[in-house]
């Protein structure tokens, strides 16, 4: 396989903006990307865990499933 879709979260990515995200996983796989027959695209999708948590619970909202709250310590 050259064609990867990935989803990473980590809370490195807090405060920082999609393209400096994404500049820290490309450099990441540097060699890879570099490398012939190594990957040849690769569509990122970077979340901090907030933004995960959000992404989640609009998709539980979107299929009508009940939402639980978390309350954090």
């Amino acid at each position: 396989e050259t064609h990867f879709r990935v989803v990473i979260t980590s809370e490195a990515f807090k405060s920082k903006m999609q393209p400096a995200r994404h500049r820290m996983v490309y450099a990441l796989l540097k060699e890879e990307l570099e490398r012939a027959g190594g990957i040849h695209a690769l569509q990122l999708k970077t979340r901090t865990l907030e933004e995960e948590e959000r992404q989640i619970a609009r998709e539980k909202e979107e299929q009508g499933q009940p939402i639980a709250e978390v309350e954090k310590t």
